[in-house]
């Protein structure tokens, strides 16, 4: 069952990546098809950009081969949603401020637009939309964590995931980069995502 994961970002991939190949998948990238270019994240939301990519992505593999059929895809797109910034980073997470900032530019600039806000006042939500494309078949989910953001930064930032240092989880009272393996299980949005849907993606990719 091959499936293509449809993200640039190296650490997404391998998440994804882990979840799948437990189920049976073969994994391919968008490394493995030379020429494909980026689909513009145009929409309003984040299931709008996730059906965006997924088809986007889907359909240049129409062109790669001699006449094969498109490689099934998924795509995602989530973020951070900051109830006293209206919103904000939201569905512009990555590129809010305006360009290709770094990890610890968006990081920061959510610091900053929090500068003396009381804690109660500091509510977050991270998650994000999930999209599974055949050229027929639409599969979405969605999945979120509520939280709040620290006064700082917390921890060094992994790469790719810049608001994970000052995103506090309150149930385990600490920020989802320092989480453990068994804690982070528990509440990844993007693998909790994945396991909703890969058995119904096993069995529609099982019957072609």
């Amino acid at each position: 069952m091959r499936l293509l994961i449809a993200t640039t970002n190296p650490a997404k991939f391998a998440e994804a990546r882990d979840v799948l190949e437990q189920s049976g998948f073969e994994c391919v990238g968008l490394k493995d098809f030379p020429g494909v270019k980026p689909i513009a994240e145009t929409g309003d939301t984040f299931e709008e950009n996730a059906i965006l990519k997924v088809k986007g992505y889907f359909a240049q593999t129409l062109r790669h081969g001699s006449g094969q059929a498109g490689t099934p895809c998924i795509a995602d797109d989530g973020g951070l949603e900051v109830d006293y910034l209206g919103g904000k980073p939201g569905v512009h997470s990555h590129r809010w401020l305006g360009h290709e900032a770094s990890d610890k530019e968006l990081a920061g600039a959510v610091l900053v637009g929090l500068q003396g806000v009381p804690l109660e006042k500091r509510t977050a939500r991270l998650g994000g939309t999930i999209a599974f494309w055949d050229g027929k078949n639409l599969l979405l989910r969605e999945t979120w964590i509520h939280g709040y953001i620290a006064e700082s930064i917390l921890s060094e930032i992994t790469p790719g995931f810049p608001y994970r240092s000052i995103f506090i989880i309150p149930q385990f009272g600490k920020p989802y980069s320092g989480l453990t393996h068994e804690e982070h299980e528990q509440v990844n949005f993007r693998r909790k995502n994945l396991y909703a849907l890969k058995d119904e993606i096993a069995k529609i990719l099982s019957v072609k």
